[in-house]
């Protein structure tokens, strides 16, 4: 037996409605949350998101902010950043 629902995937729940563009920016979208992420911090690839824009790592429990569906690292603390800060402060 084969698959119905071959080309929309998990989208199928929206049958024909919606148009082929939404469905396929909604599958995306769909298959980028489900990734699991690398965790900034302890290097691992245990980073999953909770709600929208909050990821937490399920190793060392740390929790990001970022992108609403898929996690972008922020960026690392340098020295010269510390620098900026202390001058700022």
């Amino acid at each position: 037996m084969s698959k119905r629902t071959k080309k929309v995937g998990p989208t199928a729940w929206m049958g024909p409605r919606y148009g082929i563009r939404v469905r396929r920016r909604v599958l995306d979208i769909d298959r980028a949350r489900a990734k699991p992420f690398s965790c900034p911090r302890c290097s691992t690839v245990t980073v999953h998101r909770v709600a929208s824009g909050i990821f937490e790592c399920r190793r060392c429990g740390t929790r990001f902010a970022s992108n609403a569906y898929v996690f972008q690292a922020p960026p690392p603390i340098t020295r010269q950043a510390k620098e900026t800060e202390a001058a700022n402060a």
